[in-house]
């Protein structure tokens, strides 16, 4: 899907290898197969962005559904310096942004505030892939919830900018919106896929020490949390720009 739309917007493009959900054999947290392996192909590409000497690497899944103004962005030789990573994607769920945007060559970039889900689209600098293969070894949770939350421990303190209109979104959200059958469901479906193994149920001990440090968390975070209330934001479902 991704090599034809790509081909008709003139979008230059390198293909690398994903990893097989078949061949994986070690376990991440509760994470399916698919999920791991979707995880470890984009490690791939981050690690492939480090080890060329590039400034910066466009990633996309296959499943992806291209707007057609992306192909001007990817065009641009350079982006903002002060910048991690730009969120191309949306959910289509609520999200909080910054209020004001960065303007760059016509497009508008917030600052993602709260967690947005997806990997299908994203812009990252060597700089944000070197931390980001160093703070994701042995990751516990899907590649979207962990690198696209700007409060997590993984991306906290990156600059993560959210374009305005998104300029890709997963194919089947784009037709659950468009209300017509989709045509590359995704294959990351809690309800239908079986993680590796069944991991053990945690003990009493174990559930009193997860209550006392989230209570002890909650305590530590609150005048961040305070902070953050009060700061200038927007919540608003990131539209996608459908052409």
């Amino acid at each position: 899907m991704f090599r034809e739309q790509a081909e008709r917007l003139g979008i230059a493009f390198e293909r690398l290898p994903a990893v097989d959900a078949a061949t994986i054999r070690n376990q991440h947290g509760d994470l399916t197969s698919y999920e791991i392996a979707c995880f470890e192909s984009h490690r791939l590409a981050w690690r492939s962005l480090v080890e060329s000497g590039e400034p910066w690497l466009a990633v996309f899944e296959d499943d992806v559904w291209l707007a057609p103004p992306l192909a001007a962005l990817l065009a641009m030789s350079d982006f903002p310096a002060n910048v991690d990573l730009i969120k191309l994607e949306t959910f289509a769920e609520p999200v909080r942004i910054s209020p004001r945007a960065l303007s760059f060559q016509g497009f508008a970039l917030h600052r993602l505030q709260t967690l947005h889900w997806g990997s299908a689209g994203y812009i990252l600098s060597r700089h944000a892939a070197i931390r980001l293969l160093a703070r994701t070894e042995g990751f516990r949770h899907p590649v979207d919830m962990l690198v696209f939350d700007p409060e997590g421990r993984v991306s906290r303190q990156m600059r993560i900018m959210q374009v305005m209109p998104a300029l890709c979104i997963q194919e089947h959200l784009a037709a659950s919106i468009q209300a017509r059958p989709t045509m590359l469901p995704s294959l990351i479906d809690h309800s239908l896929i079986e993680p590796v193994r069944e991991p053990g149920r945690p003990g009493a001990r174990v559930k009193i020490r997860r209550e006392l440090r989230r209570i002890g968390t909650h305590f530590v975070q609150a005048p961040t949390r305070l902070r953050k209330a009060l700061r200038p934001s927007r919540l608003l479902v990131v539209p996608f720009l459908e052409s």
